[in-house]
């Protein structure tokens, strides 16, 4: 009987110890897996930021090309606005002159009637 106690004894020491490591090593693969999630996400923040300022300066660079082509723009703008003024200067010009040309056919109508009657 004081074998079975004896191996009940060693049994239940053992069984203690695994219990021990068991729990010593769920804390640590617990540590570890903490430590390894709180790197991934370091690792995803810096990407985060490095896109965020890759993105950033892609930004500056295309404003500044868009404010050179404002200011191209400006100067097309005041072109065309005088190309305007000029199309509608010589639009009355146009109009002035196809007046004329009206009264002179008709002069020259009179002139040829007046003719033809002499």
């Amino acid at each position: 009987m004081d074998y079975i106690k004896l191996i009940a004894i060693l049994f239940s020491a053992t069984g203690f110890w695994k219990l021990v490591e068991l729990v010593i090593r769920f804390r640590s693969d617990n540590r570890k897996q903490s430590a390894e999630i709180r790197n991934l996400n370091a690792q995803a923040e810096k990407l985060t930021s490095e896109n965020w300022i890759e993105w950033s300066k892609t930004l500056e660079k295309r404003v500044k090309e868009l404010e050179a082509v404002a200011e191209e723009n400006k100067e097309l703008k005041k072109q065309i606005e005088s190309q305007r003024n000029r199309i509608c200067e010589l639009e009355n010009k146009v109009e002035k002159v196809e007046k004329e040309n009206e009264q002179l056919r008709n002069q020259v109508k009179e002139i040829s009637k007046t003719q033809e009657h002499e």
